[in-house]
């Protein structure tokens, strides 16, 4: 099992040290030194102030913020947690991910979503009821001309005349391209396509502001599981072709409970085919963060990774 943290973006909380360059480089490199595989940076480019006080986070542009976490680390993989694909022009994602991928030297892997804020959808001039379809053509146009050295592509939504991206991904065919949320159209292309599953796992009202089925608890977890791996056998694979994301109240630093318990509860989750687990610290003192990190990598990484 491998272990992957969303920094956590506040600029009201200790001092505001979680926003400070320095202190963004040395959480990634403490994350490195305690054990842990990934960083994940989330996608909200506009949000509404209501959101944001109704219980909604603050964000970094996460390519660039991937980057420049890139640039202070060696090993850890720089994950998009998760990337809004219907905001941007496909080409221009595509743009932004091979640049990440090779800065980070293919330590890139790309967790994605369909959206599901109606009022960023509308700051940002998109039609929040194609975000299906515009999510379906962008994945087919980033991945096309990631590997084609002319790429043609004549869409709904968009048109290629003959583009090509110089310089391209450095892992190939192409970085991991997971899918977050519950959906059946999640499911769906998971079983086509998807290299990794990052599930939204917990309180069915967080599922429901997310406008994606609920998954509350393991047995929930693993009856998906095996739904997901009836679709993946229609297209030939199998649940070993990709990666199961959770983040449980086991892997989540804020709460009481012991060591022991972590290492056993996140083995049980290892048993029913989860791979990654994200791990979630307490952000009122950034110190606090990093000791916390460093502590359950030797007691509960090292036992379960």
């Amino acid at each position: 099992m491998k272990f992957t943290i969303e920094y956590p973006v506040h600029s009201d909380l200790d001092g505001g040290a979680w926003i400070k360059p320095a202190n963004v480089a040395r959480f990634a490199q403490t994350l490195e030194t305690a054990g842990l595989h990934g960083l994940g940076f989330t996608d909200h480019p506009a949000p509404s102030r209501k959101w944001l006080e109704g219980g909604g986070h603050e964000s970094f542009d996460p390519y660039a913020a991937l980057c420049f976490c890139a640039a202070a680390t060696a090993k850890l993989r720089l994950m998009t947690h998760l990337a809004v694909v219907p905001y941007r022009n496909p080409l221009l994602q595509a743009r932004s991910m091979m640049t990440l991928d090779v800065l980070s030297g293919g330590r890139a892997t790309f967790v994605l979503g369909v959206g599901y804020l109606r009022s960023e959808f509308a700051a940002l001039g998109v039609d929040f009821e194609e975000r299906n379809a515009l999510f379906d053509e962008a994945v087919e146009v980033i991945k096309g001309v990631w590997r084609e050295e002319t790429f043609a592509y004549q869409g709904r939504h968009f048109t290629a005349p003959g583009q090509c991206m110089a310089p391209t991904v450095v892992q190939r065919p192409h970085p991991p391209l997971w899918l977050g949320g519950n959906s059946r159209l999640t499911m769906e292309r998971l079983a086509k396509w998807g290299q990794g599953w990052s599930v939204l796992f917990g309180a069915a009202q967080v599922a429901q502001t997310s406008r994606t089925p609920p998954i509350t608890n393991e047995a929930e977890l693993a009856v998906a599981l095996r739904g997901l791996e009836a679709r993946l056998a229609a297209h030939g694979r199998s649940l070993s072709d990709i990666d199961i994301d959770v983040a449980s109240e086991a892997s989540n630093l804020s709460n009481d409970l012991s060591d022991q318990a972590r290492v056993d509860r996140l083995a049980a989750l290892k048993a029913i085919g989860v791979t990654w687990a994200g791990v979630r610290v307490p952000a009122a003192s950034f110190e606090a963060a990093c000791e916390a990190v460093l502590r359950f990598g030797e007691t509960v990484v090292a036992k379960v990774g």
